[in-house]
């Protein structure tokens, strides 16, 4: 009850901790560290609520709560906030929220402490991008454009999960369930009384919901950038296109042109090698043809 926190290393049984806080073996599926799960789980039962949500996972009764470790979680700076803030939180108040409230409240604050962290993360990383790609475009920077939308959409959706979670599966009967102090005193809520929990949580689905419209404005411009990238690089595609048409055709019109004067290099006669104006002729027979040919093939098809 005072708030104190205590460490304690080590593998549990199954069978111990269901008997000692009176859950079902399936339940602790879900606060389990070794099995992943993206989905956020708040789990009511008699005593006890069962909390899964991004790097927290955490078992809340009337009077403690107990941490499951996840993996590298103990070595972040906001796994040490968080027990910070839940031990302050968790000190004994003589009015304000019962134990299970102050602690639910910590949770909440901690995960939305890590998507805000992580917004401003992932914004600072996009914003930098997008102004370089302001002032010149290259593969490796389009294919860094690509990687960051990606992470940005996995972001979005475990924002998303959070705060549809929070704001349509619990019932009336699960929040007033949730009032474990109350029930431990003999004193159940009703299942229409509850406004002070709905508060909570509705709160921290608004929060959440603004991380969420901004990462998708952040996604709308990284989809904008996307495709004006993408027409430029086409553009370029076209015009390099372009350009080795008419090369080609040209090529084929200085073609033409050479194999006329081909065939009169040959050693042939034909009496138009006793002209003296017989060079001169071939030869601009030989560029008319050659020009005539170019001209045309750049006009129908470059």
């Amino acid at each position: 009850m005072l708030g104190n926190v205590k460490t304690i290393s080590g593998q549990f049984k199954k069978l111990d901790l269901c008997s000692e806080h009176r859950l079902n073996p399936r339940d602790l599926r879900k606060i389990d560290s070794r099995i992943p799960n993206l989905v956020p789980t708040i789990l009511v039962r008699k005593e006890a609520i069962l909390v899964n949500m991004l790097h927290i996972r955490a078992l809340v009764k009337a009077d403690a709560a107990v941490l499951f470790d996840t993996y590298g979680s103990a070595d972040s700076r906001l796994h040490s906030v968080f027990l910070y803030h839940l031990e302050h939180n968790l000190r004994a108040k003589s009015q304000g929220p019962p134990y299970e409230f102050r602690a639910l409240e910590s949770i909440l604050l901690s995960v939305l402490s890590a998507l805000e962290a992580e917004m401003v993360f992932i914004r600072n990383l996009v914003g930098g991008l997008l102004a370089e790609l302001e002032d010149d475009i290259d593969r490796d920077k389009f294919k860094r454009l690509l990687h960051y939308s990606r992470r940005l959409t996995s972001f979005q959706n475990r924002a998303k999960l959070a705060t549809d979670y929070v704001r349509l599966r619990p019932t009336d009967e699960d929040l007033a369930a949730m009032y474990l102090t109350d029930k431990r005193n003999g004193q159940p809520r009703l299942l229409n009384d509850h406004e002070e929990l709905e508060m909570l949580l509705e709160s921290f689905a608004k929060q959440v919901e603004e991380i969420v419209n901004e990462a998708e404005n952040i996604h709308s411009n990284v989809q904008s950038t996307q495709e004006i990238v993408e027409l430029i690089l086409d553009s370029n595609r076209n015009a390099l296109l372009a350009l080795d048409l008419r090369v080609s055709i040209v090529t084929m019109g200085i073609g033409v042109g050479t194999l006329v004067a081909g065939l009169f290099g040959m050693n042939l006669r034909s009496h138009i090698e006793e002209s003296e104006y017989a060079f001169v002729i071939m030869s601009g027979v030989s560029m008319l043809i050659a020009a005539v040919f170019s001209w045309r093939g750049l006009t129908r098809y470059a």
